[in-house]
């Protein structure tokens, strides 16, 4: 399979914007301003036309990725982990969770 590459525009103000607004979420620890962030730059990307695999490998959205999976601590494990509990959850049923403070 040959490999496909995307090029993001510089000169693309929505562009520009969207990475100086994913470089500044890197210093924040406020979950919910970092998904609202990603969530309305992502819309505006799409707007402009970048979309589907060229959006999910952009490096905005990465960038944006990035810092919830840092927050969250995730690996393979916390994630299988919360997967298997959310079932139970959506069920009525107690779990209990590790709580790994910032």
């Amino acid at each position: 399979m040959s490999r496909r590459t995307a090029t993001a525009n510089r000169a693309d103000p929505i562009q520009q914007q969207a990475a100086a607004d994913g470089n500044g979420v890197q210093y924040t620890c406020n979950l919910v301003a970092v998904v609202g962030c990603c969530h309305r730059h992502l819309l505006t990307l799409r707007r402009s036309g970048v979309c589907g695999d060229e959006l999910i490998n952009h490096p905005v959205s990465l960038s944006f990725v990035s810092k919830p999976n840092s927050l969250y601590r995730m690996t393979s494990d916390r994630e299988l982990v919360a997967l298997g509990a959310i079932g139970k959850i959506e069920n009525g049923k107690q779990i209990e969770y590790e709580v790994i403070p910032l």
